[in-house]
């Protein structure tokens, strides 16, 4: 075996949670009466979805069940960045818009807000007050998120979200008497527990305080740990306005600082000699800190209690611990929310000419009855990281509360937006250059200060080369 096959276990497993959702039996609400589908003329809906038949088991075959005098056009935009000649993928995506005219648009937060600043989308308060459509139920915060990318306007709305929380090994806290983790815990203070924990033993006795990833962990080099903590607190590498680099703030230096301690303190699990390459399945499990119960905290998604589940059958039910799980991690200046995802965005396209039976198809994406329907078939949204953005539907997954995920008041992250305005080969000489000068921290040979300066110096040098090759294939 080799490397590639712990890819295939990660894909086959998360294949399997999607197949079994897609096999599941719906218990949707009530089909409407034969009486009230009479004399109904067929409406067709297009909408642009990677996928056709994802698109039906996921949204498409509820609604039609209720409404079968409505159907759907569904064109793929899977192939639309193939041939991009010298467009940007804003463009090329504008021009698909422009020529396929979906009467739905189901997108992601970066094409949201592009679509609502090109003026493409219908504004959505007066429809939802003419109809009393309720909007009290959606997920603290999350409506307010979308409203304020609409400069204050309701333009979109999803039924589902992504956000991460603190599990942690309620065994290991109790056994070394240290208090259990709390909801609205920031990432100081997870490091500040898991430097609690003894660091002594060999490989299979010692425990780490915190280990990262979902479920399939690897250990976490300094770069990635002040990556997770600079999300966390909604900081940016670049100021995009002016394209400088922004790591040389205070914030960005305590991130740096804490993050090099909590290296140091050998409180978590960071080791690349115990990187998993290759090796039985036995030994791909043992590799697993979290999974193995030697490691007290990490950051996951729903869809780790899912793949905890499946190794819990494949280890016969051997996983030697009872878990908890916290809400968090949080920004310490802003602790009673955290940084979510949404899932598919959906709008109406202002030029379509289905704008109220759009209406009727988004109402019930984004309701109750599809809510209800799928929290008791989950597996599709658990293997995509999704939970329902209606709350009091997926209130648990085998016996544990997902209360946790729910807890906290929801907001965007800004800097993912920012992203696509830097080129990608940007983010790897910055990490490669970050992980350089704090090699040379940790041994002394530079102060934090020093090793910042650089960063920010090289950094902005590689973004002003990148900028200028842009412009100047814009220009020829």
């Amino acid at each position: 075996m080799n490397r590639s096959w712990l890819q295939v276990v990660t894909m086959f497993v998360v294949s399997c949670l999607l197949v079994v959702g897609c096999t599941s039996e719906s218990k949707g609400p009530i089909e409407p009466t034969m009486e009230s589908k009479k004399n109904q003329e067929t409406t067709t809906l297009k909408v642009i979805y990677p996928d056709s038949e994802l698109f039906y088991k996921q949204y498409g075959d509820g609604f039609t069940t209720l409404h079968n005098h409505i159907q759907f056009e569904v064109i793929s935009d899977a192939d639309i960045y193939k041939d991009m000649g010298d467009k940007t993928k804003e463009e090329v995506y504008a021009q698909f818009i422009e020529e396929e005219q979906p009467d739905i648009l189901i997108l992601d937060a970066h094409q949201f807000k592009n679509q609502i600043n090109d003026g493409n989308l219908t504004e959505l308060d007066s429809l939802s007050t003419r109809d009393n459509y309720n909007l009290d139920g959606f997920v603290p915060g999350l409506v307010d998120q979308l409203r304020e990318i609409g400069g204050g306007e309701l333009y979109g709305l999803t039924p589902s979200f992504s956000n991460k929380a603190i599990f942690y090994n309620k065994d290991l806290f109790k056994k070394n008497g240290i208090e259990l983790p709390a909801d609205g815990m920031s990432w100081y203070d997870i490091i500040d527990l898991a430097r609690h924990f003894p660091t002594g033993g060999d490989k299979q006795s010692r425990i780490y305080g915190y280990s990262g990833g979902e479920v399939y962990e690897a250990p976490m080099d300094l770069v990635t740990l002040i990556d997770k903590m600079s999300r966390a607190e909604g900081l940016s590498i670049v100021n995009t306005n002016t394209m400088q680099v922004t790591i040389d703030t205070d914030a960005w230096k305590k991130v740096i600082q804490t993050a090099i301690k909590a290296d140091q303190s050998g409180a978590i699990f960071n080791s690349m000699d115990e990187l998993f390459t290759s090796g039985t399945i036995e030994e791909f499990y043992d590799s697993q800190q979290f999974l193995m119960g030697r490691s007290a905290m990490h950051i996951g998604s729903v869809t780790s209690l899912a793949l905890m589940d499946h190794f819990k059958n494949d280890l016969n039910d051997d996983v030697p611990f009872e878990l908890g799980i916290a809400a968090g991690p949080v920004d310490p200046l802003d602790p009673t929310s955290t940084y979510v995802t949404p899932g598919d965005i959906f709008a109406i396209n202002i030029a379509s000419v289905h704008q109220d039976t759009a209406w009727e198809f988004m109402k019930y994406v984004c309701g109750e009855d599809y809510a209800r329907a799928s929290s008791e078939s989950n597996e599709l949204l658990l293997g995509q990281q999704l939970l329902l953005s209606r709350s009091g539907y997926m209130t648990d997954y085998e016996g544990i509360s997902l209360e946790p995920f729910y807890q906290l008041k929801s907001k965007f992250p800004r800097r993912s937006d920012d992203w696509y305005k830097l080129p990608d080969q940007f983010f790897n000489d910055f990490a490669a250059i970050l992980s350089r000068e704090l090699e040379l921290v940790k041994k002394g040979q530079k102060s934090l200060d020093e090793a910042v300066a650089t960063v920010k110096s090289e950094a902005q040098a590689v973004l002003d080369q990148a900028a200028y090759e842009m412009k100047l294939m814009e220009s020829t």
